[in-house]
């Protein structure tokens, strides 16, 4: 996967990769079928697959991607066409991916923390023990 573009926060970090992704023409017409066909094959346009994540900064775990495959442009970079849609952010993939990876996050957020407090929480308890030697025996403070 490529990294096209990122954004971060105190905590979280949203990412934008792309990786190739096959030529799906059964929706087209078939004379614009037929052109992606042949400017894909020739390198002239690119068909990819878009991950937008989020990710915790700290754990660098996924808290949950958005995904949309077979966007057919000569640049990717075209894809995030972002710039300039209405005040209220409707008008691109790229934006309706990014609210979507946003929102799922936020709903797995209170799973994601409970889970790493717990986690925490392991750790620590295996950093209170001690190992006595000779009897291989552990004992544990707290």
């Amino acid at each position: 996967m490529k990294k096209m573009w990122s954004f971060k926060t105190a905590h979280f970090t949203l990412e934008w990769l792309i990786e190739r992704d096959v030529l799906n023409t059964d929706y087209m017409d078939p004379d614009l079928a037929n052109e992606c066909r042949a400017k894909v094959r020739s390198g002239e346009w690119k068909c990819f697959l878009s991950t937008i994540q989020v990710v915790n900064r700290a754990t660098r775990r996924v808290l949950s991607e958005a995904y949309l495959g077979n966007s057919i442009y000569a640049d990717p970079r075209e894809f995030r066409d972002h710039f300039g849609m209405n005040g209220k952010g409707y008008g691109s993939y790229f934006s309706d991916m990014v609210r979507e990876a946003i929102a799922d996050a936020r709903k797995a957020f209170p799973a994601f923390q409970k889970e790493a407090k717990a986690e925490i929480n392991r750790q620590a308890r295996a950093l209170n023990c001690t190992l006595k030697t000779g009897q291989a025996q552990e004992v544990c403070h707290g």
